[in-house]
């Protein structure tokens, strides 16, 4: 009895004999299925993980257990696809009764998983090996094992969750198995359209896992999950020793998710090589026309999904085995105070005035902002009285970003793509210089923190408004932006605008301190070049100007 096989179900529960209320049969696990609330989600949800977890404490034959799971994954993506929606472009922590759902998905996945390692297990049981003629259900049952654990992963990724303990090794044990059996390679029908094998579904794992999904918003997440499903069987996986990336399978980890998490190949162990992949979606990049920005791929399920270059260089910009950084990273663990979104750091760098106020100080009381330059609902406390401000640690450094430690305080809400304002700690009374950047990467650790990466966008800033000509010409209504200072140009910050961008705005500021003579002014503006920093802001261009004309002088001609 081989390794591979007894670490098919390491860690799982003991069982016992069926009874004769819990018959260990395919025909009566339909039955219950039948029986099923799906009218009520959360009651057939409820239902359902306990017929999964009564499956993991009986004994059953190996070929009933399988063919039970089969008639069960149907209930189990129904009530899936449905709890996604629910979660889509949420900010984390989640609220308690969304993290319930997104838990007992995740839940229904991962005892997916491990039942149909276990039926494997007992189909093979007990010398371990793959009986005549049982090849194609041994393969059928370990690339089921191996796509229900990746999904589980998944959801763990969508919650920007670590995984579980246990989670990678069931994956490389399932791998492993088909990989001594000789069926690793070996293609199975997992529905109607897609023919795969038990080695390119763990592999799709791995490069998704390399890709580091903690850096995506969850929509951008799904298409990421896609998009290396067809990339996936291009990766080379062979044993270790000739480069690329060291992957242990007796280890509870992946290829790692971010550069220090992983290690240059060794005998002894696994090698993953992403490159065959990244070269074929540099071809495929290549091959199209000029000024397109967007490529489209067509799915085993015969849709078509269509993504951005940008995302795609996004997504295998980590695919490397070296995978550096833009920069020298350095050790830390000082403290730094943070606020989180664009409309709180305005308000603190604003001296705590909402938008209205701090527009009518510059403009005069006859100016009036846009309705979407309000604070968006779930950051609420930038203008209802206060800005919560929070102490976070600092693990590492660069000229380039901070990976942050924050604890997840009572309220406290954060997403890929968020602008965050963080300054050394002050004395009271002290002025803080409030640096600018974003979120472009979030993971929850199982200590309820959240380990975060950051790229700084400015280390200097200050609290804007912006106003853009309409269709005739005419200025709209004001709304909130952050003036970042760079060496040689000024950039504006802003929330994204439904609208195509313009030639040129408005722009007013207040006194800048370390002007060597500090005036509040109002100037125009050329636009030289606009970029989405996420699905939620942008960063315009502008183009210096000569000395601004004072906010008095230009308060008169407002109507």
């Amino acid at each position: 009895m081989s390794e591979a096989y007894t670490r098919l179900i390491a860690g799982m529960p003991a069982r016992v004999p069926a009874t004769g209320g819990i018959p260990a049969s395919a025909r009566r696990m339909q039955q219950n299925i039948a029986q099923l609330p799906m009218a009520n989600p959360a009651v057939a949800a409820r239902e359902l993980t306990h017929l999964l977890e009564r499956m993991l404490t009986t004994v059953w034959p190996g070929g009933e257990r399988l063919a039970a799971l089969d008639g069960l994954g149907a209930s189990v993506a129904q009530l899936s696809d449905g709890f996604e929606r629910q979660l889509s472009n949420e900010s984390f922590p989640l609220p308690a009764a969304k993290l319930a759902l997104a838990e007992i998905v995740s839940g229904f996945q991962r005892a997916l998983a491990d039942g149909y390692a276990l039926a494997v297990y007992e189909l093979c049981a007990p010398a371990g090996r793959v009986g005549w003629m049982r090849s194609q259900a041994i393969a059928q049952g370990l690339a089921r094992a191996l796509r229900h654990g990746g999904l589980s992963l998944l959801w763990h990724y969508r919650l920007y969750r670590t995984p579980p303990a246990g989670a990678w090794l069931r994956m490389h044990a399932a791998y492993a198995f088909a990989l001594e059996s000789g069926i690793a390679d070996k293609p199975v029908t997992l529905d109607p359209t897609q023919r795969l094998s038990p080695g390119t579904i763990y592999k799709h794992a791995l490069l998704l896992a390399l890709s580091n999904p903690y850096r995506f918003s969850t929509r951008e997440l799904s298409d990421a999950y896609e998009i290396t499903g067809v990339f996936a069987a291009r990766c080379r996986l062979h044993a270790g020793g000739s480069g690329a990336i060291a992957l242990d399978l007796a280890a509870d980890t992946g290829p790692g998710y971010l550069p220090e998490e992983r290690r240059a190949a060794l005998p002894g162990l696994h090698d993953f090589d992403a490159e065959p992949a990244r070269a074929a979606l540099a071809a495929d990049r290549q091959m199209q026309p000029g000024g397109i920005a967007h490529a489209s791929y067509r799915l085993a399920d015969g849709k078509t999904l269509e993504v951005s270059h940008a995302f795609l260089e996004r997504l295998q910009s980590t695919w490397s085995g070296s995978a550096e950084r833009g920069h020298a990273r350095l050790q830390a663990g000082h403290p730094l105070e943070a606020v989180i979104g664009l409309h709180a750091l305005h308000m603190l760098l604003a001296g705590g005035q909402q938008f209205q106020t701090f527009l009518s100080g510059l403009r005069g009381a006859g100016i009036s902002i846009g309705a979407h330059t309000q604070s968006p609902a779930w950051a609420a406390p930038a203008d209802g009285g206060g800005v919560a401000v929070q102490r976070v640690h600092v693990l590492d450094q660069s000229l380039g970003g901070y990976r942050l430690l924050w604890h997840a305080e009572t309220g406290m809400r954060i997403r890929v793509g968020e602008i965050v304002g963080l300054a050394p700690p002050a004395e009271r009374g002290d002025t803080q210089d409030w640096m600018v950047g974003v979120v472009r990467w979030l993971r929850i650790e199982e200590s309820g923190q959240l380990d975060t990466g950051i790229e700084l966008l400015a280390r200097q800033t200050l609290p804007a408004a912006v106003r853009f000509p309409d269709a005739r010409g005419q200025l709209r209504n004001a709304v909130r932006a952050l003036l970042l200072h760079g060496d040689d140009h000024e950039q504006l910050l802003l929330a994204t605008l439904n609208d195509a961008i313009p030639a040129a705005l408005e722009l007013s500021l207040p006194e800048d301190p370390r002007d060597w003579q500090p005036l509040p002014s109002v100037r125009m503006a050329q636009i030289e070049s606009s970029e989405a920093l996420s699905p939620a802001y942008q960063r315009l261009r502008v183009s210096a100007a000569s000395r601004p004309v004072p906010a008095n002088a230009a308060a008169g001609a407002e109507a």
